[in-house]
């Protein structure tokens, strides 16, 4: 089931069924890019067929989610679409989050330790904290049920996909991502691994962020 921006509700289609997790990475996806996207770039990021990616496209169009317009011409035939996220409404929690940031940043000395600190604690009472096994299927897991989308990738590290809070994160980067940073840690600390080595580099691919995990010592799970 599909998440929506900023923490709210789960977002739906014109027949009111709650978006697929494809059809919402693919909204998230077409969200981080401003610029637009086009349907080949969608489907190789996706991995999807250009087919199944048209399906979705066209049903977020009709639902009001994205917008199309025609690239420029290239040559000879009709003009590839780009496609584009319709005008976001605003979202309450965003704003919520984008205050009580700059009332972190406001009245904390070290304003990226405070965030941490708080989603340590949060991290800690996710269901996925407690549960006996692998820590980093636990975060991988707890990533996906907040809305990051989150891809394993070969070299162990995590790609996120989407964010929750993606505007309060642009707005305020060294408090929501460090929360987000802190959420990680909380579920690795509650695994008995070493959480100092984790990190979070926000915006550091091209359609989102990139989280490396703290090394796994012989013995660990």
């Amino acid at each position: 089931m599909g998440k929506g921006p900023d923490g709210g509700a789960p977002r739906h289609s014109g027949g009111g069924r709650v978006h697929s997790s494809t059809r919402e990475r693919i909204l998230s996806l077409v969200e981080m890019r401003s610029e637009g996207l086009s349907l080949p770039q969608v489907a190789e990021f996706m991995g999807l067929h250009e087919n199944t990616v048209r399906s979705h496209l066209d049903a977020l169009l009709a639902d009001g989610y994205v917008q199309r317009e025609s690239a420029p011409a290239a040559g000879r035939g009709r003009p590839a679409w780009i496609w584009r996220a319709a005008a976001p409404t605003p979202s309450p929690f965003a704003a919520l989050a984008n205050v009580l940031a700059d009332q972190v940043a406001l009245l904390s000395d070290n304003p990226a330790r405070a965030g941490i600190e708080a989603g340590q604690r949060w991290g800690a009472t996710l269901p996925e904290a407690a549960r006996e096994g692998d820590a980093r299927g636990a975060v991988i897991d707890s990533l996906a049920a907040l809305g990051f989308a989150p891809r394993l990738e070969a070299d162990h590290s995590v790609s996120l996909l989407s964010c929750p809070l993606l505007s309060a994160a642009r707005e305020n980067p060294q408090v929501i991502c460090n929360v987000h940073l802190g959420i990680v840690r909380g579920i690795l600390q509650s695994h008995g691994r070493d959480p100092a080595g984790s990190r979070i580099l926000p915006f550091a691919l091209e359609h989102g962020c990139r989280l490396e995990l703290s090394p796994q010592r012989e013995g660990q799970r």
